[in-house]
C-alpha cells in the first residue's frame, strides 16, 4: 500500500527526491505519456545534485511538455511512503500559455490535455492525490 500525504506543518525536508508539476493549458491539465511506464502522469522528475526544487520544476516542464511561456509556483510539500522507506516531493502549479515541441525526450510519448484526471494513470495512488491537492489550489488562485 501506498500513502501519500502533504507536510501539514510546511517545513521544507532535508532532501526533495521528486517535483511534479500541474499545468493547466487551454482550460484543461497537461499530462504526459510516459514510455517505460505505459500511462499518464503530471511533469515531473528528479532535481539533479544540487538543483533547487524550483528550478528542478521549471526544467522538468519544459523537457517534458514543451511549455515555453508559463507561470510556476510551488504548492505544497508532500511525502511518498511506499514500505520502502519515506520519499520527499514538492508539488508546483503553472499556468501554460504557450507549448512547442518537447524534442528528444526517451522518457515521454507524448502531452495531451485532459479535462479531468485521465484513466490510465502511471503511479495511480500518487497522481490522483497530486491532481485533487492542484485542482483546490487552482480554485483558490
Amino acid at each position: 500500500m501506498i500513502t501519500v500525504e502533504l507536510l501539514s506543518d510546511g517545513s521544507e525536508p532535508q532532501k526533495v527526491t521528486y517535483v511534479v508539476v500541474a499545468a493547466r493549458h487551454r482550460g484543461g491539465w497537461l499530462f504526459v505519456r510516459h514510455r517505460r511506464r505505459g500511462g499518464y502522469e503530471l511533469p515531473a522528475g528528479h532535481p539533479d545534485d544540487g538543483e533547487e526544487s524550483l528550478t528542478a520544476a521549471v526544467r522538468e516542464l519544459t523537457e517534458e511538455t514543451g511549455a515555453r511561456e508559463f507561470i510556476m509556483e510551488p504548492v505544497s510539500y508532500y511525502y511518498v511512503d511506499s514500505g520502502s522507506g519515506i520519499q520527499y516531493g514538492r508539488l508546483f502549479y503553472a499556468e501554460v500559455q504557450s507549448l512547442g515541441e518537447i524534442g528528444d525526450n526517451d522518457e515521454i510519448e507524448g502531452v495531451r490535455v485532459f479535462r479531468q484526471l485521465p484513466r490510465e494513470l502511471s503511479l495511480p495512488e500518487v497522481m490522483s492525490f497530486l491532481f485533487r491537492v492542484a485542482r483546490q489550489h487552482a480554485g483558490s488562485v
